[in-house]
């Protein structure tokens, strides 16, 4: 899917949106914006936390571990300077179909209930998020119960 994920990283949130390098690249900055933003929601961030973030951006975007470590670089530079993950949101409804935002939403549930102690606070963040994915209560619920359920086998 990020064939054309080459370039390096040089733009910044501003005036609510991402700036256009490539589609490719605004969609894995977007869904390392929001796993991270599900890691940071307890204030803090272990390092077996971005192993999955790292893991999942793999999986569903096909990329390699060195652009994978450099969208998760720039999404921590975005992190700092951002004060809404709407832009992110809104890159991702543009980009995705359902299907895909719905493998996204339990990558998210993952991160939260792979240590088999879910945090309320990040469950919170993740109904905010499927709120702005468009995403119906159903979808939150079985992307919920589908990263249970795999973390339990």
């Amino acid at each position: 899917m990020l064939d054309r994920f080459k370039a390096a990283f040089a733009r910044r949130v501003e005036d609510d949106s991402i700036e256009s390098d490539t589609d490719d690249q605004q969609i894995a900055l977007a869904a390392a914006m929001l796993l991270l933003e599900v890691a940071w929601a307890d204030h803090e961030i272990e390092e077996r936390e971005l192993a999955l973030i790292r893991s999942s951006l793999v999986a569903l975007y096909d990329i390699s571990e060195s652009q994978v470590e450099a969208v998760i670089a720039e999404a921590k530079l975005e992190h700092q300077e951002i004060s809404s993950i709407f832009p992110f949101t809104r890159a991702l409804n543009e980009q995705l179909d359902t299907n895909e935002r719905k493998r996204l939403l339990e990558s998210l549930w993952r991160l939260n209930a792979f240590d088999g102690s879910a945090f309320h606070y990040e469950e919170g963040v993740i109904r905010k998020i499927a709120e702005l994915l468009y995403l119906t209560h159903a979808d939150f619920i079985n992307a919920k119960l589908d990263a249970k359920s795999s973390w339990s086998t």
